[in-house]
């Protein structure tokens, strides 16, 4: 690995590296993918002409190591273009920083970034979130034809430590209930379990804690262990998450949810599921920053839950499980689709909880989830 490449804007002393970077790595990487016809085309894209141009224009970055210029990426309003890293310095690092650096500079002024993706960049440019919004073809020499993909981007990571809008208003809610926000925190329970409908009734019912705050719903407060509460769950994966923000602003550092769910083959009913994370059929773990296909929970805390379910001797399953936004909307396809990645159960919160309270981390230290296998 590398030192770290500095970037910055090129000047018109570049021009000749810039081209030479680029048309060695289309001539090396882009033959292993495209027609000889196709590889000329995207030599004629980059002349000198064009990138003397976008230099003068303030379009182009450069990644520089050594005083070598080892990759560049150019700025055209809301698109990206001419990225490109020489070959043997690809895979250290530097189309990421080059990207990170471009992307910041368009979000200032647009809602999206937009590019066209070769074959070999396609991979690269969806791990960072893109997607595919269309095709493109160019008819070449020969009959033969190219094809491009045409990407967007439209999420990009939130800093927490700037995000603040939680916090400004649960203040707010707190004010008006006659309470400072920063002492609350120093009090308020800080393992808290969000419990579904029947649960909390039943834990009303035994007299199980006192209504204490109101918060992200009517939070209770043990009464033999003022560190412990627990609170009736929101519905639905932006039900729980917006809860889950509230309670965490509140000063909440651990938040199990403890719930009921649909099985799937080989769970039945009146099992105990742990569960190691949430396959998510719902935007809001995307809108936290999570991306991938599964959102797990926290291992640390879901290990000490099976140890404890362990010594008091009840039985369960651990596994992975599926959240969904849509309570009846489960053809057969889908539910196969899930059947074989082994979810043990479905429901409609835990991906939710868990992007939230990862976005969140480390002002939340922790997060898990519970579920009760009760219906076909």
């Amino acid at each position: 690995m590398i030192q770290k490449p500095e970037v910055m804007k090129a000047d018109m002393n570049m021009v000749s590296d810039i081209y030479e970077l680029v048309h060695i790595t289309i001539k090396e990487i882009y033959k292993k993918y495209y027609s000889d016809e196709a590889v000329r085309s995207f030599l004629r894209l980059h002349s000198k002409e064009d990138i003397s141009s976008d230099i003068i224009k303030g379009k182009i970055y450069v990644a520089v190591h050594e005083h070598d210029v080892v990759g560049t990426g150019t700025l055209d309003e809301d698109h990206i273009k001419r990225l490109f890293v020489l070959p043997q310095f690809q895979g250290q690092g530097i189309g990421t920083l080059l990207m990170d650096l471009l992307e910041a500079e368009i979000i200032k002024d647009h809602g999206a970034v937009w590019l066209d993706s070769s074959l070999p960049a396609g991979k690269f440019y969806h791990d960072r979130g893109y997607i595919t919004k269309e095709y493109e073809e160019i008819q070449l020499e020969n009959d033969k034809v190219l094809t491009y993909e045409i990407m967007c981007r439209n999420q990009f990571p939130i800093d927490p430590n700037e995000y603040n809008a939680p916090s400004q208003l649960v203040r707010r809610e707190m004010e008006l209930q006659g309470i400072d926000l920063d002492a609350l925190r120093e009090i308020f329970p800080k393992r808290l379990y969000l419990l579904a409908d029947s649960l909390y009734d039943t834990m009303i019912a035994k007299n199980a804690g006192t209504l204490t705050y109101h918060v992200g719903g009517e939070v209770y407060v043990m009464d033999r262990d003022h560190s412990l509460g627990f609170v009736k769950g929101e519905m639905c994966s932006p039900g729980i998450a917006t809860q889950a923000e509230d309670l965490m602003a509140a000063g909440a550092e651990e938040l199990i949810h403890v719930g009921f769910a649909g099985g799937y083959p080989g769970t039945h009913i009146g099992d105990v599921v742990i569960t190691d994370g949430a396959f998510h059929d719902t935007a809001v773990a995307g809108l936290y920053g999570c991306n991938e296909e599964m959102v797990r929970s926290d291992k640390d805390l879901t290990d000490l839950l099976c140890k404890k379910l362990d010594a008091n001797g009840i039985a369960y399953r651990r596994g992975v499980h599926r959240t969904t936004d849509a309570g009846y909307v489960q053809p057969n396809w889908s539910a196969k689709y899930y059947e074989n990645k082994g979810v043990l159960c479905v429901e409609m919160e835990g991906a939710g909880l868990f992007a939230a309270a990862k976005f969140l981390l480390p002002r939340c230290r922790d997060l898990c989830d519970i579920r009760f296998r009760f219906r076909r």
